[in-house]
């Protein structure tokens, strides 16, 4: 399959590379350590992204985005870190275009869900983050690696590993982190940046989701909701009002923790952290969504109280 790959992106001229909507910082880095190295490679190369937080705007060649595919056809597209097309931060249309499609991702999925919708897949769900998975792809078909790949795969690997702490890191997250490290990544710098950096604004919206927390089930779950109302009177945007979950989960006896998030669109946004007890990939699953045993997520359609009420009961029967 390696080979393949290395046949259709040879035969490429003009790339482009997406990942999810919303991206964090695993579809960011994928997608640009796949642009810089594919760059190097003489290929005419674009990252579809309609918006990011401004967290990552430190991140080197970060502004060279587009929101769409300005060509009637194209050679190559890859999907990154997203086990749904549907979250895919492209147009059906856009998709279409392209004459051959490979998949970089370590989500689950459902049953009933295509995570296979791009003709070469590689996907492994054991791993932590894509980027583990694009740094073993841009390897295995020895394509070029500079300092600004690097900065973006290890960016990619902190932040899905929750700065090497959650339990799916593995031993080769961390020889790949040493690696990077010995290219000479700016890890404190990109540490700082988004570990130990935050607005005002959204330090206020920590306090706030702390102040309405709710504790469920004896405290084995904390539960909070924020409107899209009261992010916006707080000056945030949607990308930037991510993250919140952890704090949730740091409580001495918490087995879940969920923040509820609302969007512009009048959809709530779900954050699942696990403690280890409960597998909320499973849960976001059955929503729709998807993610990691530890980590998930899916979006509510339906009246918050109703859909908070479903969730509970189904975090009740699994803690069981």
């Amino acid at each position: 399959m390696f080979e393949k790959a290395k046949e259709i992106i040879n035969s490429s001229k003009d790339i482009y590379i997406v990942g999810h909507i919303n991206p964090d910082g695993d579809s960011i880095g994928s997608a640009f350590a796949l642009y810089y190295s594919l760059k190097e490679l003489g290929k005419n190369v674009n990252v579809i992204m309609k918006k990011h937080s401004d967290s990552f705007s430190f991140l080197p060649g970060i502004e060279n985005i587009v929101d769409h595919v300005d060509k009637n056809e194209y050679d190559l597209l890859i999907c990154v870190d997203s086990s749904q097309k549907s979250r895919l931060d492209i147009s059906d249309e856009d998709f279409n275009k392209a004459k051959h499609t490979i998949l970089i991702d370590h989500h689950r999925k459902a049953e009933t869900e295509d995570n296979n919708y791009c003709n070469l897949c590689f996907v492994d769900v054991n791993l932590p983050a894509a980027c583990q998975i694009v740094y073993n792809f841009i390897k295995k078909l020895n394509l070029p690696f500079n300092i600004n790949s690097a900065t973006y795969i290890y960016t990619g690997l902190m932040t899905d590993t929750g700065s090497f702490n959650y339990s799916s890191t593995t031993p080769e997250t961390l020889r790949i982190a040493a690696d990077l490290v010995e290219m000479g990544v700016d890890f404190a710098g990109i540490c700082q940046k988004l570990n130990d950096t935050i607005k005002e604004e959204k330090l206020r919206l920590i306090a706030y989701s702390i102040d309405n927390m709710e504790s469920i089930f004896d405290g084995k779950v904390r539960y909070v909701y924020v409107s899209y109302e009261k992010i916006k009177s707080l000056n945030l945007d949607e990308e930037d009002a991510e993250g919140v979950t952890n704090y949730l989960r740091k409580v001495k006896g918490t087995e879940v923790a969920i923040y509820v998030r609302g969007r512009s669109d009048g959809t709530n946004k779900v954050s699942l952290r696990s403690a280890g007890l409960v597998d909320v990939s499973k849960i976001a699953i059955s929503f729709g969504g998807g993610g990691h045993q530890r980590a998930a997520g899916y979006t509510m359609y339906e009246e918050i109280n109703v859909e908070k009420e479903r969730l509970l009961n189904m975090i009740e029967v699994m803690l069981k």
